[in-house]
């Protein structure tokens, strides 16, 4: 991977004169998932090189190849990682794009706390896709493996919320793709915060 991957990792603040557009929130399990937002890093950075940059809540530490990448800023400026995520969810849904990915828990790496799986990521949709319904130049893609929990449920209520404006993709490659042509689409009509 290139040098110039742009990464923003909690809960650093990056002035917005520092930030490549597009934007790309990975939103997704991040307890009890195997590490797909290296994947998805991986695949954005093939695509658009150092022309995007990337956020992910992970907590990678020094230890983790993809740390280097991180940007500088004030690690200071959030109370929380809540309020870090947040900011960053509003910022890539108008200067770049949510990638929502739902992958099944882990069987090698599953959760060791007693929550249940992905539980901060069924509100996350249902709050984007109530924002997709009322502003639809929101920029957020959704994808999942088949067997994801309530997977049905979720189709359900995002068809409810937003129609077909968002397709729930099959593999993590197929979501990074829609979510370049999601911002895409807004950058051509002039919807984007470029």
């Amino acid at each position: 991977m290139n040098p110039n991957l742009n990464l923003i990792l909690p809960k650093t603040f990056v002035d917005s004169a520092s930030i490549v557009r597009p934007l790309f929130y990975l939103a997704g399990p991040v307890r009890g998932a195997d590490n797909w937002q290296e994947q998805a890093c991986g695949f954005l950075h093939y695509r658009l090189g150092d022309q995007c940059t990337v956020v992910t809540p992970n907590r990678w530490g020094p230890d983790h190849p993809l740390h280097l990448y991180r940007m500088k800023g004030d690690e200071h400026h959030f109370a929380s990682q809540t309020d870090w995520e947040r900011h960053y969810l509003n910022y890539a849904s108008s200067n770049g794009c949510i990638l929502c990915w739902l992958p099944c828990e882990s069987k090698e790496n599953p959760r060791t706390e007693d929550l249940p799986y992905a539980r901060d990521t069924y509100g996350e949709l249902g709050r984007w896709g109530e924002r997709m319904r009322s502003r639809p130049a929101v920029g957020m893609v959704v994808g999942a493996e088949p067997d994801f929990p309530g997977l049905s449920v979720i189709a359900k209520n995002l068809a409810a919320d937003v129609g077909d404006k968002i397709k729930i993709q099959p593999t993590l490659k197929l979501t990074v793709e829609a979510a370049i042509e999601r911002y895409t689409e807004l950058a051509s009509m002039g919807l984007s915060g470029k």
